[in-house]
């Protein structure tokens, strides 16, 4: 397999059995070392997502042609995914609205293919804002500001996985109305809470 790291090969050193997921853990320690972290992976041709990654982590090395990965800054992935974040947050607030509007009128066949839409977008914007809350209190990105001043963290909302469970669980007991009353009062509600704290760390900024 032919690793690239920002255009350049870089050698491998790897033992029988070395699997896709080991080869990605080395370029991502070597990266680090250097003060960057991944941004894009190409495997094959084809950019490999989140879950796509996991899939793939146990496939042997030689089962791979090439590997591209790119780099970036902390500084620069954090201002990306705030950036994403609320692209993201805005868009499932219009289309929740909507689907709303479908649902309190009992069109259920109207709501359907945009439900299924919103979904896919809400658990992918909850796992972008989880990471991103995380990797802050981690000390992956750092904030420049000091503790106690003006423009300290701001709270997240909490309680969001639990929403979204819920919401699935009624979903599937065909209950509309009360799918209705969940996005209505309790998932725009957290959207926005999730919206606001991203907009407030954009004002923030990155240190």
């Amino acid at each position: 397999m032919r690793l690239r790291i920002d255009g350049r090969d870089v050698s491998l050193d790897l033992s029988a059995g070395s699997t896709f997921g080991a080869v990605l853990a080395g370029a991502g320690r070597k990266v680090a070392s250097e003060g960057r972290v991944i941004s894009r992976i190409v495997a094959d041709g084809r950019e490999i997502s989140t879950r796509f990654e996991r899939e793939m982590n146990d496939r042997p090395v030689g089962e791979i042609d090439a590997v591209d990965v790119t780099t970036t800054t902390p500084d620069a992935l954090f201002r990306e995914a705030l950036d994403g974040a609320v692209e993201l947050s805005l868009a499932i607030r219009r289309d929740t609205v909507t689907i709303l509007s479908s649902l309190r009128a009992g069109d259920v066949a109207a709501a359907g293919p945009r439900y299924a839409t919103c979904i896919e977008s809400l658990g992918t914007f909850f796992q972008l804002a989880g990471a991103v809350f995380n990797a802050i209190g981690s000390g992956v990105f750092h904030l420049a500001v000091r503790p106690g001043s003006a423009g300290e963290l701001p709270t997240p909302p909490f309680a969001t996985a639990d929403i979204l469970q819920r919401l699935l669980r009624t979903q599937k007991a065909n209950d509309w109305n009360a799918v209705a009353d969940i996005l209505e009062k309790e998932i725009l509600p957290n959207i926005d809470g999730w919206s606001d704290f991203f907009k407030a760390l954009k004002e923030i900024g990155a240190a």
